[in-house]
């Protein structure tokens, strides 16, 4: 049985990510799996692209050999995939898109050209607002296909079943633990210097990095010693490069530099809205010791049933986020509590279970 992955255009993102770590651990259990793009980022390191990608150079990908299973993850493609009446078609969900158009709608967050105040990013905001309401539409329409659902977490798997009365199949996200582990040697904020990590991109508005910058900037205005590292798979924003609070940045970093930026760091926090699908990057920092400061979503609330694993906070609260980095500064005994069990809670989403869950939903296939 010969299953391809496909997505459009391969750029820097958690979601190609996802697709190369089920490519590599189908081929682990001797299923035959390619990646396939019409489209290469040119932004993309070439070392970080596997030679086993397949680049379509038509249309109708009939220069590609022919797969028992086709798998989409963005919209669009699944749409494509759907339309060739060619294999059986998977839709893999890794964040549910009518949240993300339903948030946009309520200004819940807005992009950085939006917020300029003057009378074009008004009639810009308005458009937008037509245009989501649209996208939603048909978003809605393209997962009420009869493909094969599958997704990333919990919460996704139980959303979809409700929705649309189709059976969707749990194929959790997981992390390499020969890659991100503790540093149990390092000094917690040695010589008082308290370094944040921040993972995502300030241009995808449900990342919520507007408040982690807010959070920070009355800490650095109170005096409190704070350092700021940003990580982004895109450019830094005007703010990020002119704001004076991001003290490092860093864009498209690979994954072993990642890891060894979490365990250098002394917290973690993520602000995401209830877009985020599953948060990779939170469970790296968890699996790699960072105590960490998560929000009140429903895919990082299900990591585990219990929530002493990390602080968290209601979403658009920067002044709740400056607790939390407070209550890790000043309780010790409570900070390393929280470091003891996230990594507890990062033992069960490794890619060993990533791949036991692909192995079930390829039984299920045959």
């Amino acid at each position: 049985m010969k299953i391809g992955y496909f997505i459009s255009t391969v750029g820097l993102s958690g979601g190609i990510k996802v697709i190369l770590q089920h490519v590599s651990l189908l081929k682990e259990m001797g299923y035959e799996a390619v990646p396939i793009t019409r489209k290469m980022d040119g932004k993309l390191d070439v070392s970080d692209v596997p030679e086993e990608w397949i680049v379509s150079k038509k249309d109708n990908l009939d220069d590609v050999p022919n797969c028992d299973i086709y798998v989409g993850t963005q919209i669009s493609d699944v749409e494509y995939l759907f339309k060739r009446k060619k294999g059986k078609i998977v839709h893999l969900c890794q964040g549910y898109e009518p949240i993300k158009y339903t948030e946009r709608i309520k200004k819940e967050f807005m992009r950085e050209k939006y917020l300029r105040g003057s009378v074009f990013s008004i009639l810009r905001q308005y458009l937008d607002i037509l245009k989501s309401k649209r996208k939603i539409k048909r978003v809605e329409s393209i997962y009420a296909l009869p493909t094969v659902k599958t997704a990333v977490s919990k919460h996704l798997v139980e959303l979809i079943e409700k929705i649309y009365r189709q059976r969707c199949f749990l194929i959790q996200n997981g992390i390499d633990t020969d890659v991100f582990y503790p540093n149990g040697q390092r000094v917690w904020g040695k010589n008082g210097n308290i370094r944040i990590l921040s993972v995502g991109s300030m241009r995808v508005g449900f990342k919520g990095i507007q408040d982690i910058l807010g959070a920070v900037k009355w800490l650095k205005d109170k005096g409190v010693n704070v350092h700021l590292i940003r990580v982004s798979p895109t450019r830094p924003s005007e703010e990020e490069l002119d704001g004076g609070i991001v003290d490092e940045f860093y864009e498209g970093l690979k994954e072993k530099e990642m890891a060894a930026l979490y365990r250098n760091a002394d917290i973690f926090v993520s602000s995401s809205f209830e877009m985020e699908g599953f948060g990779l990057p939170a469970m790296e920092a968890l699996a790699s010791g960072v105590p960490s400061i998560l929000t009140e979503i429903s895919s990082y609330k299900d990591f585990d049933k219990e929530k002493d694993f990390a602080y968290f906070v209601p979403t658009h609260r920067p002044d709740k986020i400056v607790e939390g980095v407070l209550a890790f500064i000043e309780n010790k005994e409570w900070r390393e509590s929280c470091i003891k069990k996230g990594l507890r809670v990062a033992g069960r989403y490794t890619l060993k279970i990533t791949q036991e869950h692909l192995l079930n939903f390829m039984k299920e296939m045959v």
